[in-house]
Formats: C-alpha cells, sequence, structure tokens
C-alpha cells in the first residue's frame, strides 16, 4: 500500500490497518476511476467530499506550493521551454542555474531531461523546493499554470500540462494494487494524509481568525465557500473519469448541471 504515483512513500502497517478501520467506519462507495489510461477500483470516502473549501490561490498569501512534484511530463518541459524568459521571471531558476555555472544550453537540457527540470545535485540543496513554485504580486503561484493561463490554455490542457499530482492536490489517493482508497483530507481522516493541508482554503474557521483576514484583506470571502466536490467539479470530472463523478454527485443527490456553474476557476 503507497500513496498513489509515489511508490517511495508506502504505507506503514499500522496506517495501513488504520485506512482498513477508517473505510469500514465511514460511508463509502466504490466505483471506477480512469487515471492514465488505466483502470482502478475506487473505494470512496463520500461525506469527505462535502468539506468546506475555498481555492482562491490568487488573493492568497499561504506559501502552501513548495515540494517537488512527482514528475514532470513533455507538456510541461515543452512549456518551460517555449517560455523561458517568462519563466525566469517568475521563478529565477535560469538565473540562479547560471550564477551555478551552468550555460543556457545545459539549462535546456536539464529542462527536457532531469527529474525535475535541474541537475540532480540542485535538488534539495540549491532549490529547496518546487523549481516552478513561484511568488508573483505577492502570490505563491505555479508557474507553469500561470504561464499556460497567459497562453489562454484550457482546463483540460492544463491539467494535461501541470503534472497530475498537483492539479488533484489537496485530495489524497492511497493505491493497494488496482484499487484506490479515494479522501478529500479532514480533521476527521487528517492522519491518512501525505500532504499537509492545514491551510484556510481548507479549513474555514482558519480563514475567520483575525490574523488570516488581516494578511489575505483582498480574498477569500466567506460566503465563497463551497464543498471541495463543488469547488474541484470540473477537475475531478476530468481527470477521474464520468463514472466517479456520476457515481458520488448521485450518492450525494446533487444535481450534476448545476455543479459545473459554480466551478472555482481561480483554481484552474
Amino acid at each position: 500500500m503507497n500513496y498513489f504515483l509515489h511508490k517511495d512513500f508506502l504505507i506503514s502497517e499500522k496506517n495501513r490497518v488504520r485506512v482498513y478501520k477508517y473505510f469500514q467506519s465511514i460511508k463509502t462507495i466504490t466505483t471506477k476511476v480512469f487515471i492514465k489510461n488505466k483502470e482502478y477500483k475506487a473505494i470512496v470516502d463520500v461525506n469527505s467530499f462535502l468539506h468546506l473549501t475555498n481555492f482562491d490561490c490568487f488573493n492568497c498569501l499561504t506559501n502552501c506550493c513548495v515540494q517537488f512534484p512527482y514528475e514532470f511530463n513533455k507538456k510541461s518541459r515543452d512549456v518551460i521551454s517555449k517560455n523561458l524568459k517568462e519563466y525566469d521571471n517568475l521563478t529565477k531558476a535560469i538565473s540562479i542555474l547560471k550564477y551555478e555555472g551552468l550555460t543556457e544550453s545545459e539549462i535546456l537540457t536539464s529542462i527536457k531531461k532531469d527529474k525535475m527540470l535541474i541537475p540532480e545535485e540542485h535538488v534539495n540543496t540549491t532549490f529547496d523546493r518546487c523549481t516552478c513554485s513561484c511568488v508573483h504580486i505577492d502570490r505563491h503561484l505555479c508557474a507553469i499554470h500561470k504561464i499556460c493561463i497567459d497562453n489562454g490554455f484550457s482546463l483540460e490542457e492544463i491539467i494535461d500540462t501541470k503534472p497530475l499530482w498537483c492539479s488533484i492536490y489537496p485530495l489524497e489517493i492511497i493505491q493497494e494494487e488496482d484499487s484506490l482508497y479515494i479522501f478529500v483530507p479532514t480533521k476527521k481522516n487528517s492522519y491518512l494524509a501525505m500532504n499537509d493541508s492545514d491551510f484556510p482554503c481548507m479549513d474555514i474557521e482558519k480563514a475567520k481568525s483575525p490574523h488570516f483576514r488581516r494578511e489575505n484583506p483582498i480574498g477569500f470571502d466567506l460566503d465563497e465557500y463551497k464543498p471541495f466536490i463543488v469547488s474541484y467539479y470540473s477537475i475531478l470530472k476530468y481527470i477521474l473519469g464520468d463514472s466517479f463523478i456520476e457515481d458520488l454527485t448521485k450518492e450525494l443527490n446533487l444535481n450534476d448541471d448545476k455543479l459545473q456553474e459554480f466551478q472555482y476557476i481561480q483554481k484552474i
């Protein structure tokens, strides 16, 4: 048992038992999902998808997007290579590597071939966070995401370009062979999560705090908090497939047509 797409993140025996016990104690549905042209059996934590969220990323000052993802695909690499100047303006990655002694030709080769877009010896040393993490007008954003938006990419094109893990975050998926345990991280199941999701976008009570409202005065309207399935509807449908979204919305007694009207486009 491991975290999906992260074969090195194995679930300990203790937590494996916790996963089983948790999913036996809650309301679930069993459906199927299609990810990267492969079908999986999905056991879904139904009520976690009603968790209130507000992914107002372009009005957030929280530094959450920093971890190196599991992979960059060819589309990611092509977008960066074709928009090198904007990529460097956002991340300073090119400038930093040149300062470290690399030529532009070596940097381009690394973007096209190296796992994390930079030579291995610079991962977690020269760069202590994802090379696509950037600060734009005081907002912590994804450089690939912003470049895609600036170039008029559709939601589907952005998802296909960014690392899949980044597009589904903070959704958690635990894999056991051809079965997937899928849930939204909440206080009820937080011990199961691989990633930190303890942010105001995932906790409306934190968003109400004077400290957060002072730090983020221009965003995070409390009236805009919506169930995760509403915030992520189009993303879930595109990534996990029609069967998943149809079975989940039916179980939650939600109107499928209405959900598309509320898609929170600031996320993607």
